[in-house]
């Protein structure tokens, strides 16, 4: 009899340790980013590209634009001019969340054209600021990449 109760509750122990190891992940419903990569730090103006990554949390899982959707999602902007910020848009392809679960994270992959340079310098630097926003409309922190030096000439 004692033995078959130890039994009992060592597996009702290991089902229960178990069970906690499959609980998902709890994420805010306000998406969080974060910094990744930077492919270059230096480029040449009109000339290299600059690919980002940035990684993403969002607990409602409601990340992303369906394609017939022609809203923007993720926001850089350049604040380097001093005049008003200029933006790039872009659209966040639609992120279907796995399982029973909404919570939804990975990493987005950022392709930036030719950067220009403010005139009449040889070099300039800029960095961008990113944002993006789910479905819901919850805005998500901002961040800043690493200082980019452009070779204007």
């Amino acid at each position: 009899m004692i033995k078959s109760s130890l039994v009992f509750a060592l597996v009702v122990f290991s089902i229960s340790i178990f069970n906690s190891c499959l609980k998902p992940p709890k994420f805010s419903e306000t998406p969080l980013i974060e910094f990744v990569s930077i492919n270059s730090t230096q480029v040449q103006q009109m000339v290299d590209s600059i690919q980002m990554v940035i990684s993403f949390k969002d607990g409602d899982g409601d990340l992303g634009s369906l394609e017939s959707d022609t809203s923007t999602n993720c926001f850089i902007t350049d604040h380097r001019t001093g005049k008003p910020d200029y933006t790039y848009n872009y659209k966040i392809p639609f992120v279907s969340p796995k399982g029973t679960t909404k919570d939804i994270s990975g990493k987005i992959t950022i392709n930036l054209p030719g950067i220009t340079c403010i005139p009449f310098r040889i070099t300039d630097s800029v960095t961008y600021k990113i944002v993006i926003v789910d479905r819901a409309g919850n805005k998500s922190n901002e961040i800043q990449t690493p200082v980019i030096v452009v070779n204007c000439q």
